[in-house]
């Protein structure tokens, strides 16, 4: 059986701890149920970055060219004040 490791907040680690005593069993196997109830379900996120994000296409302006002509960075970096 693969391993899997998480990280979880001390207070959910003390119930998970607490809950596992309680029925004499192991952390896994109470995770593992709660998994299988769809209490940790993961909720996997159709389509591709594209179709996600493809709302955002155009939704900003600026020049054409921003990231290929150089004089869009002149003075990059130099402070306004000055």
């Amino acid at each position: 059986m693969p391993t899997v490791t998480v990280k979880i907040p001390p207070a959910l680690h003390r119930q998970l701890e607490a809950e596992a005593a309680k029925r004499r069993t192991t952390k896994s196997a109470i995770l593992r149920e709660a998994f299988s109830r769809g209490q940790g379900q993961v909720e996997a996120t159709a389509g591709s970055f594209y179709e996600r994000a493809k709302h955002l296409i155009g939704a900003a302006s600026g020049p054409s060219d921003l990231s290929t002509n150089p004089k869009h960075m002149a003075g990059y970096g130099k402070s306004r004040n000055h």
